[in-house]
């Protein structure tokens, strides 16, 4: 019996008879019966894309399945995943076409196969264990059923190559996590570094090492071993972890601080160093990104005045502009200095008046879009008696708040620049004092006036006192830091001029008055005043000093 084709295979069959007869020896052949070969016979290769595996990475088979019989056959195709190996799910491809849901221990539905056709499976497991062989065996069986010319049901089953992949004992992982993805400059941001040895072998004279961004700070103190706090750690020159013993965990925390130099990403990387059977390796963990949110509230103010008077009205213009992307919600405050008074309905924001609001109170803005300005307008006066030419500065201010990713809510303040307006003015002041104090009739009265000029601008002065009637002035007492004045000075009427008075002036004046019977009350209250008028930025202007009020008891004739 012979097979005479591979292809088209025929099973050839004869039978002979041996005799002899006295001496001779003699063969006779039977007819040649041939009988057709038919079937299906199906062949497996199976491979690997990866040479070599480790715990937790994923290993990719392919399986090309050929039918070498001459009869088309319908083929399930079997395979028992390995040891420490689980299904990816979906990963099937059956000939390039994904078959969801099914997996290669359930069976692969090939379908009818034709003779010399192929078809590919390619799937993919993962690694979730090590296999105590440290090797993942593996080989496919396919079972084909066809049917012959009388109408039987064959059956056959054939199996693949053994594939052989050896895993590697050694498996170290490090995940880095930070407490947020988004941070503002002044903010503390926790690391948790996760190191997990899940491989068979122990890993010596481990060291951690984490880097940190620029414009970042490493708050001393912070670090924790598996909640053991260790003071003297620093990530940065490396944290000793000694030992690491198989199947064995170790959590590390640390702290650290965001700055305005920190940059709009910070990226921070861990590495691990060991030592395996004397020689040094390292693993990476995974990079985090904390992005800083930085929003830019940029105010400036303007006055329209640099220079001016007392009385005067000043117009002030702040803006507020989002210079970044960020929305924020702000409100606006402004606090005028001593003695400057808001008017009253000058408020505007945006051009829209806001009669309602009052400076003093604040401004509420709203929703600060990104990219966006917003003008507010008011006007101060200036009021007509000032004390000091102390120049009027004012700035105003930003209150704002914005919400991280992580549902904290910040706020920050952004201040403006100092809006400046110089005064010019005579800052005129006077006192008095009289003596004595009790006085009969027909008795004398010595005032004793200082009056001063605190200004920056020369007024023209005159010099009033202001005494009821009654009390008679002697103006050829009159007497200006000991000097008499020029009669002219005198108007008569309670009143002489100074002339102009100079900034930094002091003058001391003396005189007296005589009361006379005329006065009829008990007690003498008069005022020495100064009445000026002065130039300032091509304007005439005038005020008025008053004193201290001067008393005198007056006692009259018991008799």
């Amino acid at each position: 019996m012979s097979l005479i084709s591979s292809n088209n295979p025929i099973v050839q069959n004869q039978s002979l008879v041996q005799f002899a007869s006295g001496s001779a020896a003699f063969v006779t052949y039977s007819n040649t019966v041939n009988t057709a070969l038919v079937g299906t016979r199906v062949e497996i290769n199976k491979s690997a894309f990866e040479s070599e595996v480790s715990l937790g990475s994923t290993i990719t088979y392919k399986l090309i399945a050929t039918n070498t019989g001459n009869v088309a056959g319908y083929v399930t195709l079997t395979d028992k995943l390995p040891e420490g190996t689980s299904f990816v799910a979906n990963s099937l491809l059956l000939n390039g076409t994904p078959l969801p849901g099914s997996t290669p221990e359930s069976g692969i539905t090939i379908g009818s196969l034709e003779p010399q056709a192929s078809a590919q499976i390619v799937f993919q497991l993962i690694v979730i264990s090590l296999p105590n062989s440290l090797q993942l065996v593996n080989q496919a069986r396919a079972d084909s059923v066809f049917q012959t010319a009388e109408g039987r049901r064959v059956t056959s089953t054939t199996y693949s190559n053994a594939l052989v992949t050896p895993v590697n004992p050694l498996s170290v992982s490090a995940s880095l996590q930070a407490s947020t993805s988004h941070t503002f400059p002044s903010d503390f941001v926790s690391y948790s570094l996760t190191i997990v040895n899940e491989g068979n072998l122990s890993l010596r004279d481990a060291v951690a090492f984490l880097t940190l961004p620029a414009g970042v700070l490493f708050v001393p103190g912070s670090v924790t071993v598996d909640d053991v706090i260790s003071p003297e750690a620093d990530p940065r020159s490396g944290i000793p972890l000694g030992l690491l013993q198989p199947h064995s965990t170790v959590m590390i925390t640390y702290r650290t601080q965001t700055t305005e130099e920190t940059p709009y990403q910070t990226v921070s990387q861990a590495a691990i160093r060991y030592l395996i059977s004397g020689t040094p390796s390292f693993v990476l963990s995974n990079e985090v990104i904390v992005t800083l949110v930085k929003p830019e509230i940029i105010v400036t103010k303007q006055v329209d005045q640099e220079l001016a008077v007392p009385g005067d009205t000043l117009h002030y213009t702040i803006q507020i502009r989002n210079a970044a992307h960020i929305a924020v919600d702000a409100r606006l405050e402004d606090s005028l200095p001593g003695g400057v008074r808001f008017v009253a309905n000058s408020l505007k924001l945006n051009g829209i008046p806001m009669p309602s609001a009052r400076l003093e109170d604040g401004i509420t803005l709203g929703t600060l879009l990104g990219q966006s300005l917003n003008v507010v307008t008011f006007a101060a006066q200036i009021p007509p008696q000032i004390s000091s030419i102390d120049p009027i500065t004012n700035a105003a201010r930003v209150i704002y708040t914005f919400r991280l990713s992580d549902g904290r809510v910040v706020s920050n303040t952004s201040l403006s620049n100092s809006a400046a307006t110089e005064i010019a003015a005579p800052i005129i002041q006077i006192s008095g004092r009289v003596a004595p104090a009790v006085v009969e009739y027909g008795d004398a009265i010595t005032i004793h006036a200082i009056l001063t000029n605190n200004g920056n601008l020369a007024a023209d002065v005159s010099f009033i006192s202001d005494f009821p009637y009654g009390v008679d002035l002697l103006p050829k007492t009159y007497r200006v830091d000991g000097a008499k004045r020029n009669p002219s000075a005198y108007d008569g009427n309670r009143t002489w001029l100074l002339g102009s008075v100079p900034p930094g002036s002091r003058l001391l004046i003396v005189y007296s008055a005589v009361v006379t019977d005329a006065y009829l009350s008990e007690k003498i209250l008069g005022y020495v005043i100064a009445s000026y008028t002065y130039e300032a930025d091509g304007r005439s202007m005038n005020g008025e000093a008053v004193s201290n009020p001067l008393e005198v008891d007056v006692t009259g004739d018991d008799e």
